[in-house]
């Protein structure tokens, strides 16, 4: 019982050790949590930095390629030349672009004389008086997919169907066919070939570049695109008949129907000839010197006399040719092409309606750069996983490349560009499922237990 004006004094206990332990460790848990989360903003933050570094790579590399008739950078076109030095004048950041964010240090040129980066290391500050001193003077934390380098790109023929030749014409260039591509003749090559099914050489053919069979993803330029294009945009006259394909007063021809040049025709000026159905030479076409036009048909094309073309041919249907062509310029098929002719294709820069113009590849799914600890790499399908993902494959083993770009530079990741300019973030145990070249056989390995 409270007696009257008695204070009440409550008795107040303190915490246990035991609370106190909950306490703390509940605080230090939050703070793992927050720091964690801190780290890994950081980490997506730099990841950001980096696509973006080899976005601006793969736009400079692709720049080059347009300036250079479809030709990507190679380390190989000169003893000294290296893709760094060739896509600089196309950037204007390129120090800053070549640099990861989380690879930001070179490799420690007391360690190593060669100045191989790792995970966490870019590479650089080369001895020059090495085996690697052409790449003195350079610090960078990319490289290239050799693979992808070359006349790969923007080929002189390019068909969605099946490509045979069996005559007797030289192609100033590659070949590529999204189907299958067979050759019984004497033709040359001095470009690769590349298809998207088999490729079988018999005769006397001769190819300067590689042979690249079931490359997945090609996809010539869509020729009713292109037409449509003209057609919608660039308000094309009829072409009335007679003699004389005039392009004076209008770069844009169309012809309504077929178009056959059997008779004697004359070009004046230089433009494009737009056809909605098939287009025939019979004759020489044209019929003194040389055409200075390109040919854009929903049709065919058939050769059967000579044609002199100082441009290009874009059909939506099949290409034959069993006479004579000589012509400067690129041709795009959307059925089959076949030519068991003589003469030459050279190639040439595309006119401004080709959508290859901007710099958009057919093949649109090839790594071009990736977080790297060297300059370039050329990986095998048979390439093993490294056994430290933090060095990589320190050895540079030539026959064993992938090590080059399976480092965990981006929580168990690194960052790749493509050929049609993308950057996207690459798990490790995925490298081995990209299409680095047109002979990787794709599939599943396992990561070393970190």
């Amino acid at each position: 019982m409270r007696i009257a004006g008695e204070k009440c004094y409550l008795k107040r206990r303190g915490f246990s050790a035991a609370e106190l332990l909950v306490v703390i460790t509940i605080i230090a848990i939050l703070i793992s949590l927050i720091v964690a989360g801190l780290g890994q903003a950081r980490e997506l933050a730099r990841r950001a930095v980096c696509l973006s570094n080899l976005h601006q790579l793969s736009l400079a590399a692709l720049s080059f390629k347009q300036a250079h008739q479809g030709q990507l950078p190679n380390d190989y076109q000169s003893p000294t030349g290296y893709w760094y030095q060739e896509i600089k004048p196309y950037d204007n950041n390129m120090a800053a672009n070549a640099i990861c964010p989380d690879a930001v240090t070179p490799a420690d040129p007391s360690a190593t004389t060669l100045g191989i980066g790792s995970a966490n290391q870019a590479w650089g500050y080369v001895n020059p008086n090495g085996a690697y001193g052409w790449l003195h003077g350079v610090v960078c934390s990319y490289g290239l997919n050799t693979h992808a380098g070359g006349y790969s790109f923007i080929p002189v023929v390019a068909a969605y169907g099946s490509a045979t030749f069996g005559g007797n014409t030289a192609y100033y260039g590659s070949m590529a066919s999204a189907t299958s591509i067979l050759a019984n003749g004497s033709a040359m090559v001095t470009g690769s070939i590349e298809s998207g099914g088999s490729i079988t050489l018999n005769g006397n053919i001769s190819v300067g570049g590689s042979q690249m069979p079931n490359m997945p993803g090609m996809q010539p330029p869509n020729v009713t695109d292109i037409y449509n294009q003209i057609i919608q945009n660039d308000n094309p006259s009829t072409f009335s008949g007679g003699n004389t394909i005039d392009f004076t007063n209008n770069p844009y021809l169309m012809v309504n129907g077929d178009f056959d040049a059997s008779g004697q025709l004359q070009v004046i000026g230089s433009g494009t000839l737009v056809v909605s159905g098939n287009v025939t030479f019979d004759g020489q076409f044209p019929s003194q010197g040389t055409a200075d036009m390109n040919i854009v048909t929903l049709g065919n094309v058939t050769i059967h006399g000579q044609l002199n073309l100082d441009g290009s041919i874009y059909a939506a249907g099949n290409f034959v040719s069993g006479g004579g062509h000589a012509i400067r310029g690129n041709i795009v098929v959307g059925g089959y092409y076949d030519d068991h002719g003589k003469g030459y294709i050279q190639q040439a820069p595309p006119p401004s309606f080709d959508p290859r113009a901007n710099g958009t590849a057919i093949v649109q799914d090839q790594p071009l750069f990736a977080d790297s600890i060297w300059v370039d790499a050329s990986p095998s399908d048979t390439d093993a996983v490294p056994t430290n993902l933090e060095t990589g494959d320190q050895t540079l083993n030539a026959n064993d490349q992938m090590g080059r770009f399976c480092i965990d530079r981006h929580l168990g990741a690194i960052n790749v560009s493509f050929t049609d300019g993308s950057a996207r973030t690459v798990p490790l145990q995925d490298l081995w499922s990209l299409n680095w070249s047109g002979n990787f056989d794709p599939h599943n390995v396992k990561l070393p237990s970190q």
